[in-house]
């Protein structure tokens, strides 16, 4: 007999107190994990305060102890009687590190059970006696059990929401290869469109071009079809790629955008129909926890989070117990470093016994890695390798375009690399990028803040962090960037990147080794300083920018649920009324929502919708072009050129900042086949307004025109063409009569009367037999473009020379002319006659 059994059962039930704090006192803890740390009590408390509020946001540091305090959250409501609670993270690993805190704490969890090939619900999560783990993608598909089944939910919580977001992206949106069957009849249905939107660029997407840019199928032309490609599209509905997506978008398809890139096809919603997942979408409360949110837009258009719950999430009041992480970039001190030299300083680490990860864009830069020594960890064997950094020392791994989801704590991970500017996958994303640029620069920051939080996962934790890649070192190194970094990583970020600023760089990569050796030690010295620089940081708030932008989201909110609703009207009056004509905006901005109001007006108002349109491509670039009414916009030069390039250089935080961005340019416009052409083309338009002209990039952004535009001081025109790829020895008869139809395109928009030159950028000066130019074409050949970027570079050093920032007008004017880079200058020095071939 057991006595304390018979005892127990002879008392009346005793009812919880759900009261979470004290709740969890009342739990079997393993030995040693029997407290909250102040932290978790802090949170607990601040949300039981609001326990009634349907959408909470917690955003706690890696390490803080999170899923313990979601873990509580949920047991606290399912005690209170909400129903069942269901703990949804991203990935098969955070769900093993669940399970493993659950046992720790005596939390009851179960997770799906499988009879047979049925998945079936455990009866103790149906009835509300335990918590149902499981990832994100069991219920955000169109055939989940939970749909199956009719499953109601009291509680969820989402854990690393940031990558939960990505899921349910990828959750709704199709990607058609170009060899299914699927692109080439979609392909045939929009081509006409297509063509007419950028010709050039439709050209080079069939022709399978692997750096073309990204088109957009009108939406006209989409949602006039919409019967036709409903039955399209379903006609492939046990494909692999639609077979748990279909459910979820066949409804929706109004709202959907269609994107032509070199890999394919991209059908990817506006915003994400989180409204076909009815046990998220009808869930009692919906608790959203991260570590990075800084910009939580997505959270509101996304997945449908309450605005309020936002602007009022849950921060403890001191987030510095982040660990310490020393940031260093060894080319920012001394641009004389080399790749080469930081990989075989990472492989030095490896060789000493320290766990080395690479973090990369690309599998490209992955492969030079391995010349180093280092593995390239695929995902199919990932959390192998990973479990064998907790017992092996001297591992030196590389991973691909994987910024979360990866724990490295303590050893795992004492030296990290970011090796690269974070690159999007998808055509969305990177179609936004060009119109966008806080969608790039938000986006990219939280992915780079994630990476930098894979090797730091506690208060206790250290870690140096080495960032390289020019491209990853502008971006942090331009100030308006840092604004979309949390607090804490935002200081780390400007205390490593500043450190060495004063040090001699004589012997660069010795200095930088032992810096990062100071943190590898745990040096009391550095140990005091970092905690005295974090000592200084204000706690979290939401700042006016933010703000902003939560506002303006939760506008888009409610537009997109009047056209939802059909109520086409009332969806483009909040986009015009609410949003252009009450929010400051750029003229980017003014024209991305132009025309999201004619999108949602067409279907109700056609014409109206076209003028709206029409209104967008005049606002600014990149817009979709409308066949009903002409639509570019020109450009004039409006300021003196030595202020243009005074406000250029401003977006930078120092000049070291400003030479790399410069040396990118340069490596960018050089004739070679290697390059991209789009990289050069950008690249000259780039030194256009370097030099304080206004250019545009007519192909790109209008799908008509010359590659390049400038207007010099004195309204004086250059229609650029580049040939940057170009391997034959004279002037061919097609390129130039390609610039001469560049040319009858700039005299039909900006009058005969405009002063222009026309001018062919390649190798040769010399033309062929059959080629007839006009009497102001003019060529930048190999030895003017050579010329051309010496005279830049010393206008460059100059700048930097004489104070950066604190140039003033006179010196930056005294700069252009001494380089010839004013607007006589420049026609004088660069630009060539094109001549005959002799014999």
């Amino acid at each position: 007999m057991n006595i304390f059994k018979k005892k127990l059962e002879d008392t009346s039930p005793k009812q919880l107190n759900f009261e979470p704090i004290e709740l969890f006192q009342n739990l079997f803890h393993k030995e040693g994990y029997a407290y909250l740390r102040g932290i978790q009590e802090e949170v607990l408390s601040s949300w039981h305060s609001i326990r009634d509020q349907r959408d909470v946001l917690c955003k706690m540091n890696t390490g803080s102890g999170k899923t313990l305090v979601s873990l509580l959250m949920l047991y606290s409501k399912m005690i209170e009687g909400v129903g069942p609670s269901l703990y949804l993270c991203p990935d098969k690993q955070l769900l093993e590190q669940a399970k493993l805190q659950a046992d720790l704490y005596g939390i009851p969890v179960c997770e799906i059970e499988y009879h047979g090939q049925r998945s079936v619900f455990p009866d103790d999560f149906s009835n509300s006696k335990a918590i149902l783990l499981c990832t994100f993608q069991k219920l955000f598909n169109s055939r989940s059990i939970f749909e199956r089944d009719n499953i109601d939910v009291g509680s969820i919580v989402l854990d690393d929401a940031h990558v939960c977001l990505d899921k349910a992206r990828e959750a709704t949106t199709l990607n058609i290869p170009f060899n299914h069957d699927l692109a080439d009849r979609l392909l045939k249905l929009f081509q006409e469109e297509l063509k007419y939107q950028a010709p050039g660029t439709y050209h080079r997407l069939i022709q399978g071009d692997p750096y073309a840019k990204i088109l957009k199928v009108p939406y006209w032309a989409w949602l006039t079809r919409i019967d036709e490609l409903i039955k399209l599209i379903g006609s492939f509905s046990e494909d692999r790629e639609l077979m748990f997506k279909w459910g979820l978008i066949a409804d929706d398809l109004k709202s959907y955008d269609c994107y032509v890139g070199p890999r394919g096809i991209e059908i990817a919603p506006s915003y994400v129909p989180f409204h076909n997942v009815r046990a998220f979408n009808e869930a009692k409360h919906r608790y959203i926890l991260s570590a990075t949110f800084e910009d939580q837009i997505d959270l509101i258009k996304d997945l449908g989070i309450n605005i309020n719950s936002i602007k009022n999430a849950l921060i403890p009041k001191d987030r510095k117990d982040v660990g310490q992480r020393l940031i260093l970039a060894p080319q920012r001190f001394d641009s004389r470093i080399t790749d080469e030299q930081i990989m075989s300083l990472a492989k030095e680490y490896s060789e000493s016994g320290i766990n080395v990860m690479v973090l990369t864009p690309s599998s490209n830069r992955a492969a030079k890695w391995e010349d180093f020594g280092a593995e390239i960890i695929e995902n199919d064997n990932i959390n192998e390798e990973i479990a064998k950094l907790r017992t092996e020392k001297g591992q030196f791994y590389v991973l691909v375009n994987r910024y979360d989801g990866v724990d490295l704590n303590g050893d795992m991970c004492r030296v990290l690399i970011l090796d690269g500017y974070p690159s999007f996958s998808s055509y969305e994303q990177l179609y936004a990028e060009l119109r966008l640029e806080s969608v790039k620069a938000s986006l990219k920051a939280q992915i780079i803040e994630q990476g930098l939080g894979r090797a730091v996962r506690s208060g206790s934790d250290y870690c140096a962090v080495y960032l390289m890649g020019k491209d990853l070192l502008q971006f942090v190194g331009n100030k308006s960037n840092l604004q979309y970094f949390t607090p804490v990583t935002r200081k780390q970020l400007k205390l490593g990147l500043s450190l060495l600023d004063d040090e001699s760089t004589d012997k660069s990569l010795n200095t930088i080794k032992d810096t990062a050796n100071l943190c590898l030690v745990q040096d009391m010295s550095w140990r005091e300083y970092h905690s005295e620089i974090l000592s200084k940081i204000d706690a979290d708030k939401t700042d006016d920018r933010i703000i902003k932008n939560l506002e303006i989201a939760d506008l888009e909110s409610q537009a997109i649920e009047n056209y939802r609703r059909r109520d086409y009207e009332s969806a483009s009056k909040v986009i015009l009324d609410k949003i252009v004509d009450t929010v400051a905006l750029t003229d980017k901005q003014k024209g991305w929502y132009f025309e999201k109001a004619a999108n949602y007006l067409y279907l109700d108002n056609a014409p109206k919708s076209n003028d709206l349109q029409i209104k967008a491509a005049q606002t600014t670039s990149h817009m979709l072009q409308s066949k009903n009414g002409h639509s570019y916009t020109k450009i004039m030069a409006s300021e003196e050129q030595a202020f243009q390039v005074l406000n250029f250089i401003k977006q930078f935080e120092t000049s070291q900042d400003f030479k790399m961005y410069f040396e990118t340019l340069l490596e960018n416009l050089q004739f070679s086949q290697d390059i991209p052409h789009t990289k050069f083309e950008n690249a000259f338009a780039e030194i256009g307004r370097l030099i304080g002209f206004y250019t545009q990039e007519p192909e790109a952004e209008f799908g008509n025109g010359p590659d390049v535009l400038w207007v010099m001081t004195g309204n004086h025109y250059l229609v650029l063409e580049a040939k940057s790829r170009a391997i034959h020895g004279e002037i061919t008869r097609d390129n130039i009569n390609q610039l001469l139809g560049s040319g009858e395109w700039f005299k039909k928009l900006y009058g005969s009367a405009a002063n222009f030159n026309l001018v062919t950028i390649q190798p040769p000066n010399i033309k062929g037999w059959n080629v007839n130019t006009s009497e102001n074409t003019r060529v930048i050949d190999e030895e003017s473009l050579n010329l051309l970027k010496d005279n830049l570079r010393r206008f460059v050093d100059g700048i930097n020379n004489s104070g950066f920032t604190a140039s003033s007008n006179k010196e930056i004017a005294n700069l252009l002319g001494i380089h010839n880079l004013t607007t006589n200058g420049f026609l004088k020095s660069f630009l060539k006659p094109v001549i005959s071939k002799k014999g």
